[in-house]
């Protein structure tokens, strides 16, 4: 059975879920091939042909190929973006990818993938000599055409990748062995000792007793936590004692146990003792890409190019005002600040979901526009976190476990609603805005760009009614 580069990382996160794909296809919860994934995928293409630019402007560029496949006699398949093959009749192998640096994380292990292709390289008897990582340079600020020569590093990783090729092999071996086993116990998969965010796919296939709400739905618990209470067969929550867990842990604990959701009412108090009038609700819609699409910019760093803004005036101010901005050219978002520094007047507190984001933001609009430094910190001053109400001083068990607007806002005001729109998140967002700036105008580029102020307008208006749902908890 042929096993792929692709196929071994899932078998190194779930060995079980990979015997599922190959053995049961159809019991296989084939997810689809989300807006962003398909997003990296054609920035992948884009930076591999200035890969390919650079390299067939070379003096040697005879020497290279491009997706070169090794297929053993045991079913090791890797396809290799580009193999040089040098003088003395060895090999390069190169791996492009489209990050900025390169990883070596338990998710995106760059130098175990590299690793297989260099083994199946090796078992249809290639030499490699050296391997490289082609990834971004972070450094790289366009300023005209795109220079490939700047815009590229070529890390060498043969060293690292020579250090876990025993390791590798063996994990290889492993995989092949059980891809030629007709069954296996399929009561439970080892995704049972990683947290909710790491579950291979077919998680609910091999363990379809775990209870929800489940111990799962504890923020960010330990690998450890998660082996002894797996281990002792505790899944449900009303099994798990206060004593064991972290403190804002327990807060979900609480309420899972309590069967409703937990005030700290002091800490509630402190929070909105900080909310000065009038407030500003602010969201920003960002693109971010391999290739910098506009002067100014570096890889893969967020380009601001929408905001909405609802005002607050009152405590008691019926009448929100709405303030909202969309960019529909390329460009740095200077007209964008000079935008909002007409709405956002110089007092009042600044309120954003996940606040960290927006600051960034003006933390990196601040340093492209001096002039504009001083604005853009007194927004960052004045800025409070509204997320931050239902990390410990408002926890409700229907949220999940999680804090994102996407899970809390059903709860609190579940006559809005996201379902349904046209552009209906981050990523279509991204993608919305990549069309727009490149469309004619007409009918078609008018009703984009109103799905487009939809979204974020209603992300905003979101916040409102969150905050003053919580004003009167």
């Amino acid at each position: 059975m042929q096993i792929s580069k692709t196929d071994f990382i899932q078998f190194l996160h779930c060995p079980k879920s990979l015997w599922l794909l190959k053995h049961k296809p159809e019991a296989y919860p084939h997810g689809e091939f989300s807006d962003y994934a398909e997003k990296l995928a054609a920035e992948g293409y884009e930076l591999e042909a200035y890969v390919r630019e650079l390299i067939e402007a070379g003096v040697d560029a005879a020497q290279f190929s491009f997706q070169t496949v090794f297929q053993t006699e045991r079913g090791l398949y890797a396809k290799t973006d580009i193999v040089r093959e040098n003088e003395d009749g060895t090999f390069n192998l190169y791996e492009v990818k489209s990050s900025t640096r390169v990883k070596a994380d338990a998710k995106h292990n760059q130098i175990k993938d590299a690793c297989f292709q260099m083994i199946a390289a090796e078992e249809v008897r290639k030499d490699v000599r050296d391997v490289f990582i082609v990834h971004l340079n972070g450094d790289y600020v366009r300023d005209g055409e795109i220079n490939p020569d700047a815009l590229l590093t070529f890390a060498k990783v043969t060293s690292k990748v020579r250090e876990i090729e025993a390791e590798t092999r063996i994990e290889i071996n492993k995989a092949l062995d059980l891809l030629q086993t007709a069954e296996i116990d399929e009561s439970c998969c080892s995704c049972l000792t990683l947290s909710k965010a790491n579950h291979c796919d077919s998680f609910e296939h091999f363990n379809p007793g775990i209870p929800k709400p489940s111990i799962y739905n504890l923020p960010r618990i330990s690998k450890a936590k998660l082996e002894t209470f797996a281990g002792e067969g505790r899944f449900d929550l009303e099994d798990i004692g206060l004593d064991e867990v972290t403190e804002k842990q327990a807060y979900v604990l609480r309420s899972a146990q309590l069967r409703e959701p937990v005030v700290d009412q002091g800490a509630l108090a402190r929070w909105f003792s900080r909310a000065k009038y009038p407030l500003y609700f602010l969201d920003y819609e960002t693109y971010s890409s391999a290739i910098p699409i506009v002067d100014g910019a570096r890889p893969q760093s967020p380009i601001p190019f929408q905001y909405s803004l609802h005002i607050k005036r009152t405590p008691d101010d019926l009448e929100l005002v709405h303030v909202e901005y969309l960019a529909e050219e390329a460009t740095l978002p200077r007209a964008m600040v000079d935008h909002m520094q007409r709405h956002i007047g110089p007092k009042g507190s600044v309120i954003s979901w996940h606040a960290s984001f927006e600051n960034t933001q003006n933390k990196t609009m601040a340093k492209q526009f001096p002039d504009k430094a001083e604005f853009l910190q007194s927004l960052m001053d004045r800025t409070l976190d509204l997320e931050d109400l239902f990390a410990a001083p408002y926890v409700d068990i229907a949220f999940g476990g999680s804090t994102s607007i996407k899970k809390v806002l059903p709860v609190l005001a579940g006559d809005l609603d996201y379902a349904g729109m046209d552009v209906a998140n981050g990523t279509d967002a991204m993608n919305a805005w990549k069309h727009l700036i490149s469309m004619p105008d007409g009918d078609v580029r008018n009703r984009l760009k109103e799905s487009m102020l939809e979204y974020c307008k209603l992300d905003t208006y979101a916040m409102v009614r969150i905050f003053e749902e919580m004003e009167r908890v």
